[in-house]
Parts: C-alpha cells; structure tokens; sequence
C-alpha cells in the first residue's frame, strides 16, 4: 500500500456535495472507507490518505462518470482549503495568493504538491498529484486545476479569467467531454501532457484580490503556522526558502538577490535569520537541486546533460561530481538502482 498521508476533512467537502447533489448514496462509500458523518463533521479532523482514496473511488464508481472531478470544481467554497481559502482573500494579488498555497498546502492535505514556473512572459502554476492509482489521480487532478480557476475566478471578481492552456496528464475523452472541460477552463485544453498545468501570460498573476485585508492576513498566518506546527510541518524561514528555490529551478539558477526581494528582506537579513535557525544558502540551494535531480532521474529518461542544465549547473561534470559527493554514486548508478528497485 502506498503511503498517502492525510487529508483535512474539510477537503473532502466539495467530493461529498458533489456525491450528495448527484443522489449517490453518500453513506455507503463512507462505510466501505471506514468513515463517518461525525468524523468529518469536525473542521480540524484530518482523514488518512488511503481511507479518502477508498471514498473517492466508490463515489467514482456509482456515479459512472469520467468528469466526476471536474465538475466537484461547482462546489469550492474558502473552507475547502482549510484557512489557505480565506489566507487568499486577503493577500493582495494572484500571485501572492499562490505563494502562499506553497507555504501551506499541507494543512489541505499530502494529495500533491504545488509549484509556480514564472518567465517574463508565462506563468506555469502545477500540481504533482501524489496519488498514483486510478481512476483517483485523474480525477483529483482534473478537481485541484478546475477548483483553482473557479476560485481565482472569485477572488478577483472575474468570471472570465482564463490561462491560454491547460495541461492533463490523461489521455483526452471523447468530443463531448472535451465540451466541458472547454466549458469550465475557457481555453485550450490539452491531453497527454508530462505535467498537471494552468499556463498564460505572467501578468494575470498580476490581478488584484477584490478585498485584500493585511490585518487580517496576519492573524490568519499565525493561525496556519500554529496548525502547521500541529502537524509537525516545518515553518520557518527554511522551509519558505526551500519552496522559492524549488519554484525557481528548472527554469533559472535562483539567485539569493531574487528570493530575499519575494520574502520581503535584504540579503544580509536573509542570511542572517538562516543562520539562526542553522540554515545556510548553499545548504538549503544544495539540498532542493539534489530532491530535483533524484525526482527527474526516477521519473524522466531526460539526459543527464538536460537535468544539469535545468537545475542550473554550469555542465554535466559539475552536476556529476555534486551528485556523487551528495550520495556516493553517479547520476548514472543512481537512475540503474531506482530501475532495478
């Protein structure tokens, strides 16, 4: 079995309103998951991973319908995202509203992970879906893409916002059911993609939040920090530069400089406050391109040339050697023994 974490009841809501609006027998799939009303009753009660895959997959099956995830996107309120929905009305734009998604998904829940990819012209915001049996993962993922532009949509008082593209991993449905994910995204929608993606153009991050309220954005951080500590999630500055550095690779080599101005410090405080807490930048740089360069050796049959050059090294023989002096064992050995695994 595979271990999946936990999600936030609260989570759970929108998949449950949906089953509910469609007439599927609601307390039938909470039996088969081991789960009760009572249980997910309570805002701050977290649910295992592999009793929510176990739900969803029986509401899945009863309501026989390939668009089962895109269409929970009707049912996304602020509490669907536990205190993350209302820490986004507050910011002041889109794109510090996704930021702060990085910084704590994990009170929704370990269904995936969220990472911005942002050049001068294209924002690429996507979402690694943990759960890898399906039909689950295609429906979580066509849930998380959807309910995000449904959400910024209402964030920003604008029923239009729309990317250029959306990227699915899933092989494209019939003429119908592209109807609707056409219906719902309002731009191209493309199929059989190596990632989960909205993409447009930088500037719609740009967009303002209808009601920003930084008084309140405060209180609700300490909030999210408090329950992230809960959880046993790290909170400090560590972990937000870890998610900036991560944000960044694979497109530019992260500058210190960069990362300091997106967490509204200096570089000398920057390194300062990482000392404190016995962090440094290399370290955290060193530890974020190794996590990369293991996920694209098991994943992708990229060439060893590509991955160097992504996670910005200056040529394969400086990624070789970091990589060996970080593991014992080449990129090379490291990819045969995870194939062998």
């Amino acid at each position: 079995m595979n271990d999946l974490g936990q999600i936030s009841a609260a989570a759970l809501q929108q998949y449950l309103a949906h089953g509910e609006d469609r007439g599927l027998d609601i307390d039938a799939a909470m039996t088969i998951a081991g789960l009760s009303r009572d249980t997910l009753s309570q805002p701050d009660a977290r649910i295992d991973g592999e009793d929510f895959e176990a739900l969803l997959h029986h509401l899945i099956l009863q309501a026989n319908d390939p668009l089962f995830g895109l269409r929970t996107s009707a049912f996304i309120q602020p509490g669907s995202y536990n205190v993350i929905g209302y820490i986004a009305m507050s910011v002041g734009t889109l794109h510090e509203a996704l930021d702060k998604v990085t910084l704590y998904e994990k009170l929704v829940g370990d269904m995936g992970t969220t990472d911005i990819a942002l050049t001068p012209e294209q924002a690429q915001i996507r979402w690694n879906c943990r759960y890898t049996r399906q039909p689950a993962r295609q429906h979580l993922i066509d849930n998380v893409l959807s309910s995000w532009l449904c959400y910024a949509r209402w964030l920003t008082g604008n029923q239009q916002l729309a990317p250029h593209q959306v990227w699915l991993e899933h092989a494209a449905p019939d003429n119908a059911s592209k109807a609707a994910y056409h219906d719902i995204f309002q731009c191209e929608v493309c199929f059989n993609k190596p990632v989960s993606a909205l993409i447009g153009p930088a500037q719609l991050l740009d967009l303002p939040i209808r009601q920003p309220d930084p008084l309140l954005l405060s209180t609700l951080e300490s909030h999210a920090i408090a329950q992230l500590d809960k959880l046993g999630v790290e909170t400090g500055l560590a972990r937000r530069v870890r998610q900036c550095i991560h944000d960044a690779i694979g497109h530019t080599l992260p500058r210190k400089e960069n990362i300091a101005e997106r967490l509204g410090m200096n570089v000398r405080t920057l390194h300062r406050h990482l000392a404190d807490e016995g962090h440094s930048w290399q370290k955290l740089l060193d530890e974020v391109r190794l996590q990369e360069a293991r996920h694209q050796l098991r994943q992708a049959r990229k060439p060893q040339a590509e991955i160097a050059e992504a996670l910005g090294y200056s040529d394969i023989r400086s990624f070789q050697r970091s990589f060996k002096r970080h593991t014992g064992m080449t990129p090379g050995q490291y990819r045969q023994q995870e194939l062998q695994d």
